[in-house]
């Protein structure tokens, strides 16, 4: 029996739900409930996802799909190539971490008071922040022209440019190709479904506007979908 354990509305979990579903293995997605599940189904780092896999306790997204490689060999989530293989590792690590850097970022503005917060969304476990203490609004200027570059637009207009111009580097990557670096469906694809998944959907406010200025994007993520259950 394979049981997935974390929270669908990240972009972790999603990506290896879909590789579940890309290899047509039947399983559980359970969600954590509580700060205590994340401690039971992840104890020694309280992280999610999770997979056990028919009594091995897999943890980390990407370690996840690495395994599933090999138990489940077919369909492959790494080009036969070892050049592709290797690039397709590379942009699968880069999406992960450059959500990650785009939405704490955008955490720590909303609790400097920087950002409004996405009240339709759930914060992503064990990212969340106290609000900073209050200021001034002459220092909160002055901070806002620090992070933005020495100039006066607004820290959440400065991030928005950014997240749209990783989304661009994304598109160059992709080029004409069905899928990153290959014909064929890869971990490095789920990985970008995964952040741009959860940018549909608001992560950082702006970020679905952004999406859809993209239609290379959009059309990217409808032929992942095709292959991985819609």
């Amino acid at each position: 029996m394979i049981t997935l354990y974390g929270p669908a509305q990240a972009p972790y979990t999603e990506k290896v739900r879909r590789a579940l579903i890309y290899k047509g293995l039947a399983f559980e997605l359970r969600q954590p409930e509580s700060p205590e599940d994340y401690k039971r189904w992840s104890p020694k780092t309280g992280m999610l996802p999770v997979l056990d896999l028919d009594g091995e306790h897999v943890p980390d997204s990407t370690q996840i799909m690495l395994r599933l490689d090999v138990v489940y060999p077919q369909p492959p989530l790494l080009s036969t190539d070892p050049k592709v293989a290797q690039q397709q590792r590379q942009l699968e690590d880069w999406a992960d971490h450059s959500f990650s850097w785009h939405y704490m970022r955008y955490l720590r503005m909303v609790g400097d008071g920087f950002a409004l917060p996405v009240a339709s969304r759930d914060t992503l476990p064990g990212e969340g922040r106290e609000p900073g203490p209050s200021r001034s609004p002459i220092g909160r200027r002055f901070i806002a022209w620090i992070r933005a570059g020495g100039t006066w637009e607004r820290p959440i207009t400065g991030l928005q440019r950014q997240l749209g111009a990783r989304m661009d580097d994304l598109g160059n990557f992709l080029g004409s190709r069905p899928f990153f670096y290959a014909d064929r469906l890869s971990m490095a694809d789920l990985a970008v479904y995964g952040m741009l998944w959860t940018m549909r959907y608001e992560a950082i406010p702006g970020s679905s506007r952004l999406l859809e200025e993209r239609p290379s994007l959009i059309a990217f993520m409808t032929r992942v979908e095709s292959q991985t259950g819609g």
